[in-house]
């Protein structure tokens, strides 16, 4: 699947993982809690390859792009 996000400040990062599914990214964003979940507020890898870094507080948007 790939995954377009799309950051605060316009910039754009396309996410291409096999059998990745747009609730297996957005779990990746988030750290849970007693009280339920909760956004991360730090640096995260985005990709599994581990080449880029983000802060999902500052995330705008996410687009699911046809393969």
């Amino acid at each position: 699947m790939k995954i377009k996000v799309i950051m605060n400040s316009g910039k754009e990062y396309v996410v291409v993982e096999d059998s990745y599914s747009v609730n297996d990214f957005k779990k990746t964003l988030y750290n849970e809690h007693p009280n339920g979940s909760v956004l991360h507020n730090g640096f995260i890898y985005l990709d599994h390859a581990k080449k880029i870094t983000i802060n999902p507080t500052h995330i705008s948007s996410i687009e699911v792009l046809q393969e």
